[in-house]
């Protein structure tokens, strides 16, 4: 297993508290491992590698073109990284300037993500008790590039709609992690919540070959939506509301892991291991 050295940004939605949990759900006789919705790739990145075959693709370009810089010029983006500060003034030219090469947009991104409030990238993040927010360790920053260069070294990074992707990496051994944008809740500009076809993700997940674990918001509409595959209830700490005050941190938020394989068994055995340790 790996360390959150890698794992290069937080991102709304990601599974970086849940991803303990996914783990154990995915099987261990795949030959291929896609993740049509990548995001910040918190579950790709919890292991050295999954299968011979690693797909990272997401809709969102800013991401896509981010994992790319690392992955074929990270001396290159490391050295336009290490001497931003954790400054408002420098956060917002960086918000409103014009960026015109491929790295100086991943840099503009990646500063704009990890210094703003809740991962967001459109307002500046303080904290009040720790060096967290917008003054991160540029050392850290530095490590995480390097250990992401080094994951990233056989994955293939895609930028399509889910659909044509699912259909052109389907076979009887592929396996999807799908972490869409849920029926509710909050979203980035490029995948928000209105606007995701839902019905059509159910519609091509429900025809394949391969085996797919889906994360959702457990709604009603969901539910329904997939009545008839294996269906497990989990909860986790509410996002950004889990490091302030204590009245906010027993905010619980519940979702639901879904799949067209059997994963209750497994989900049981892991539970009760953890309760015996």
């Amino acid at each position: 297993m790996t360390t959150d050295k890698k794992c290069l940004i937080n991102w709304v939605g990601g599974k970086r508290l849940l991803r303990k949990t996914i783990a154990p759900l995915i099987p261990q006789d795949i030959k291929s491992y896609i993740e049509p919705f990548g995001g910040g790739a918190w579950v790709l990145f919890y292991k050295d590698k999954w299968a011979d075959l690693e797909i990272y693709n997401d809709l969102d370009s800013r991401l896509v073109n981010l994992f790319r810089i690392v992955k074929y010029h990270p001396n290159a983006f490391k050295e336009e990284v290490k001497y931003l500060l954790g400054s408002r003034e420098m956060f917002f030219q960086f918000l409103n300037g014009t960026f015109f090469t491929d790295i100086q947009k991943a840099v503009q991104f990646y500063f704009l993500i990890t210094r703003s409030f809740g991962g967001k990238g459109s307002s500046f993040g303080t904290v009040k008790k720790s060096s967290g927010g917008a003054s991160k360790s540029q050392k850290n920053v530095l490590e995480k590039v390097d250990a992401i260069h080094e994951r990233l070294d056989k994955v293939m990074i895609e930028n399509r709609d889910f659909e044509t992707l699912i259909k052109q990496y389907d076979f009887e051994d592929a396996f999807f992690y799908c972490d869409p944008p849920y029926s509710q809740g909050c979203g980035y500009d490029v995948t928000t919540t209105k606007d995701f076809d839902h019905e059509r993700l159910r519609e091509i997940l429900g025809n394949i070959k391969g085996r797919f674990l889906l994360s959702y918001d457990d709604s009603p509409k969901i539910r329904e939506l997939y009545k008839g595959f294996e269906m497990i209830e989990v909860e986790r700490l509410n996002g950004i509301n889990n490091r302030s005050d204590v009245e906010n941190r027993k905010k619980i938020f519940k979702e639901l892991l879904i799949a067209n394989y059997p994963i209750k068994e497994l989900h049981e055995r892991q539970t009760n291991r953890n309760k015996t340790r």
